[in-house]
């Protein structure tokens, strides 16, 4: 076999067994769906919305209408259409009784899965193959980056989108100024990045400089230069168009655009109230989810280094093009600093590590070895602080996986909120005996399972009397630190929401023991317990 295969193959290897890691971790979480909401809370916001797609209509009409109009128009089709695939025989086997096996099988091979193959591409963009060190050490530290494990451990479009924008890398790479099929494929796979995330759009220097390469080179006229411009734009728009069928209704259309745009100006200013703007702030983020600031200084001096320099020059220059105005526009414009955002940034950005080790090779050992030393030493130290600081990343990524597969194994045991609510149910609610379901109200992230004695009710974000009293509740269950977060002084005017006022109102009832018709129940640091003052008097009062 040729080194490139048996390079290929070892990676092949690793990746399968990197896949079936994840597979105990990804099994929990999910005894029900409720237990979702409190781990991930964008995993039960998503899952009900592939659920529709595969549950057939009153007619075929109805039916074709519920898959393509699918509803969160936060993602794009393209990503839920996966989704769906990947739930399909598990709906036809087992229906939809399983949630911790529909959940492991999202989290797998939705996130898992498309994420192994974008980081083996990347090892092969820079490395070819050639090097059996690079390759392999290049592929663990990418997959042990503490961003990526966290990202393969709940459901989200951010690991397809990210095959997307990798093949649009590839495909670029393969082109290589030539303008042939391999370009028009980067403008699909651009074109299906910008369909499921919109983060595609941030192609828009390092595609102009391509072209503006060719021009230059002599490749291209001004003429096929536009031509070949406006072909890529042309074929990434009618992708953009095609892989998102819901565009097709007008309604849907004014909902997509109602969803991108509140979901813009809270990525700006915050969700319900003011947030605090800083792009240092986000040095926190990278650090805790993508390695200490030294090694992040060093991939990107080595992406300058490989866009300047060696074999895989364009892809570097194509690389930074995306990365850099990526970084700045998040660090600037975004207030809420989620740690997948920066995901698509470094991983690119980190593939040129190779760049670094490369160009700061010192030569071959030759006698004497004092001319050698005077020949090689700035590079011997500089090849010597690069292995040090990948080394010092590799050690603390390893701390960081480890802890977050292994609270994530026993995450259903050490819940506070499973805890809390195994509490209640013991010592009260189990007290509570009805010829009719218990009605509950709950903070999102207080559980209450899927049981045929609960009809429980929740909103999303904030609360107040009208929203907590609507379904005319018997119990309220409340965090105590959402309580904290939305009572705090001055936030009544920075808020964008009319109605924050009321929620102020009955959060602060809420602490002080106040709510009127309820009596408090039980309330420890995690959260509080309230019964209508009925219930109370009937089930829990003194004879």
């Amino acid at each position: 076999m040729q080194k490139k295969s048996i390079v290929l193959l070892v990676l092949l290897l690793l990746g399968a067994g990197y896949f079936l890691l994840f597979w105990q971790p990804n099994s929990t979480g999910a005894q029900d769906f409720n237990m979702t909401f409190i781990f991930e809370q964008d995993e039960p916001a998503q899952y009900p919305h592939v659920v529709r797609m595969l549950e057939p209509g009153k007619t075929l009409s109805q039916t074709i209408y519920r898959f393509f109009a699918y509803q969160h128009y936060y993602f794009g089709f393209p990503y839920y259409f996966y989704s769906a695939l990947v739930l399909l025989p598990a709906r036809l086997s087992a229906g939809w009784e399983n949630v911790s096996l529909n959940m492991l099988l999202l989290r797998q091979f939705v996130n898992t899965l498309p994420m192994i193959a974008a980081i083996l591409i990347l090892v092969y963009l820079q490395t070819r193959f050639k090097s059996y060190l690079k390759s392999i050490a290049l592929f663990l530290i990418l997959l042990a980056v503490p961003g990526v494990v966290f990202n393969n451990m709940w459901i989200h479009p951010d690991s397809l989108v990210f095959l997307f924008i990798v093949l649009t890398f590839f495909f670029l790479d393969k082109d290589d100024l030539r303008f042939g099929k391999s370009f028009y494929l980067a403008a699909l796979f651009c074109g299906l990045a910008v369909a499921t995330k919109l983060i595609g759009l941030f192609f828009f220097l390092a595609i102009p400089y391509y072209i503006f390469l060719g021009w230059r080179q002599g490749r291209l006229d001004t003429r096929k230069a536009l031509i070949v411009a406006a072909s890529f734009v042309t074929i990434m728009f009618s992708v953009f168009v095609l892989a998102n069928p819901f565009l097709y209704w007008a309604s849907e259309r004014a909902f997509a655009l109602k969803t991108q745009t509140d979901l813009h100006e809270s990525m700006q200013g915050g969700f319900i109230v003011a947030y605090r703007n800083s792009p240092l702030l986000w040095l926190q983020v990278i650090e805790k989810w993508y390695g200490l600031l030294i090694f992040v200084l060093l991939s990107a001096v080595a992406l300058i280094v490989g866009a300047l320099k060696g074999e895989r020059k364009l892809l570097n220059q194509l690389i930074a093009f995306w990365a850099f105005p990526f970084m700045a526009y998040i660090s600037v414009a975004l207030v809420i600093r989620s740690k997948h955002f920066p995901l698509p940034i470094l991983l690119p950005m980190f593939s040129a590590l190779p760049a670094y080790f490369t160009f700061f090779a010192p030569e071959r050992f030759t006698k004497p070895v004092g001319d050698y030393l005077r020949k090689n030493g700035l590079r011997l130290g500089l090849s010597f602080v690069g292995i040090a600081v990948v080394g010092a990343q590799v050690y603390y990524s390893l701390g960081r996986d480890i802890s977050m597969v292994n609270e994530n194994i026993h995450r259903e045991e050490t819940s506070p909120s499973v805890q809390f609510y195994s509490r209640v149910e013991q010592d009260y609610l189990s007290k509570i005996v009805l010829d009719r379901q218990l009605v509950i109200f709950r903070d999102v992230m207080m559980y209450v399972p899927n049981a045929p004695r609960y009809d429980d009710h929740f909103k999303w974000g904030v609360s107040n009397y009208d929203i907590a009293l609507k379904n005319n509740p018997d119990v309220l269950i409340l965090n105590k630190q959402h309580l904290y977060d939305y009572t705090q002084a001055g936030q009544v005017e920075s808020a964008s929401d009319p109605d924050f006022a009321l929620t102020v109102q009955f959060y602060n009832d809420v602490l002080n023991g106040t709510v009127d018709g309820f009596t408090q129940l039980y309330q420890d640091d995690f959260g509080v317990v309230y019964l209508s003052t009925p219930l109370y008097d009937h089930f829990f009062s003194s004879p």
